[in-house]
């Protein structure tokens, strides 16, 4: 039986370590990922509500105050040890 010369032809070959699987890896993290999340509420339901409250809390926060904040505003908070801070809002 002769070698073949130029090796098996490109049906027959495999894609290779760095070919990927059309998104089936990230795909199954993300799967697991959520499974893991509905574990951690299942078993932690006092400390998943509490998480939740505080970021729909601090959204609710950040919303107000962006909405009553003049933006062009300059301001300074001293802080006791630590010096000066000074800060801006502006619009992106």
């Amino acid at each position: 039986m002769q070698p073949m010369k130029n090796g098996p032809s490109s049906a027959g070959r495999s894609p290779g370590p760095n070919a990927s699987p059309d998104g089936s890896v990230r795909a199954s993290f993300a799967f697991l990922a959520l499974v893991a999340l509905g574990v951690l509420v299942a078993a932690y339901p006092l400390v998943s509500l509490g998480v939740l409250t505080g970021v729909v809390a601090l959204a609710i926060l950040a919303r107000s105050l962006s909405r009553h904040v003049d933006r062009e505003t300059v301001g300074r908070v001293s802080i006791p040890g630590l010096g000066t801070v000074e800060y801006r809002f502006t619009r992106s």
